[in-house]
């Protein structure tokens, strides 16, 4: 008899322990290497996420002039891109976004799964509506592409139908491709050099159009210094009462619509290079019916997006305003 309770003590203590080690091993995939087990079971910032920037990512995201302006010592930050979607793309490697870590091998798929489940399960506290505009940031979709459309991707150049010299300036593939971009690389960009040319032969757009401005020149080298991204935001705090000519209503026209409607020969005849003749534009009405795409008018700005509402709405703030040269 107590040979057989001895037997059931040791059979019961085996099938005891061999019960509670399984039901507290963590969950383990394979990493993408072959070489151990991936733990994702306890995915914690503090102890799993974070350690994880600091490896790959806060040699280039950190100190006085993190890149793309990211500190990712900062958990916000790390939060905010982390709903938006754009961390998952970087260090996918998907299209649109800049490849992480930069010059890099991609993350391990378990890597990316700790970071995948760190999104899932979080609940951030307070979740962006859109997409936010950070004031340091260049966005691809609201200023780089209505500028290059406006100034480059017009009938006779770098339109799709056009394409002088293969180049063709009209959307994002075609920028980055034709125009030779180097993200994070402006001097060795083919497009960042033919508009800060010097010689008259060179410069894009060529004479007798109007060069970018310095203000417009810098803003592409910071895109492509920011990786050159398919980006684009939502949420811009869009100011309808304060609009002046020199703040809001200007620098519109020059990104917008300076391209076709400046130099000697503008487009259409109607020039918009100066206050003056913006105000001849509006007097006659063509502007407004342009920029609103209203029937029996050309629509502006042409092979560009129409103006947002807000933009819209600003112009006709200062139209009703009395138009000022302020």
């Amino acid at each position: 008899m107590k040979k057989w309770m001895l037997l059931f003590c040791i059979i019961s203590t085996i099938v005891l322990s061999v019960f509670w080690g399984c039901k507290h091993d963590p969950v383990v995939t394979p990493d993408n290497g072959g070489n151990g087990n991936c733990d994702t079971l306890q995915v914690t910032y503090n102890e799993i996420v974070y350690p994880l920037l600091q490896q790959y990512c806060l040699s280039c995201h950190s100190g006085t002039t993190p890149s793309a302006g990211m500190d990712f010592n900062d958990y916000a930050t790390v939060a905010a891109i982390a709903q938006n979607g754009a961390l998952l793309g970087a260090i996918r490697h998907e299209t649109g976004y800049s490849a992480m870590p930069q010059n890099g091998l991609q993350l391990s798929d378990c890597d990316i799964a700790k970071f995948e489940i760190w999104i899932r399960d979080t609940t951030f506290i307070e979740p962006p509506v859109g997409i936010p505009c950070d004031p340091d940031t260049v966005y691809f979709e609201n200023y780089v592409l209505p500028l290059l459309q406006s100034s480059c991707g017009i009938i006779g150049c770098h339109d799709p139908e056009t394409a002088t010299e293969g180049i063709i300036l009209t959307d994002y593939n075609n920028i980055i491709s034709t125009g030779e971009i180097v993200a994070f690389d402006p001097e060795d960009s083919e497009l960042y050099e033919k508009i800060t040319e010097d010689d008259p032969d060179k410069i894009m757009p060529p004479p007798p159009r109007s060069p970018l401005t310095q203000e417009q020149k810098d803003a592409i080298y910071k895109w492509i210094m920011q990786g050159a991204l398919n980006n684009h935001c939502e949420n811009e705090d869009c100011d309808t009462l304060n609009v002046t000519f020199s703040g809001t209503i200007w620098p519109v026209v020059q990104n917008r619509c300076f391209g076709c409607h400046s130099g000697a020969d503008p487009s259409g005849g109607v020039s918009l290079e100066n206050y003056n003749s913006l105000v001849n534009a509006v007097n006659s009405g063509r502007l407004m019916g342009a920029i609103k795409h209203e029937n029996g008018f050309s629509a502006m700005p042409k092979n560009g997006a129409k103006l947002s509402d807000c933009n819209i709405s600003q112009f006709q703030k200062w139209i009703n305003d009395g138009t000022p040269n302020n």
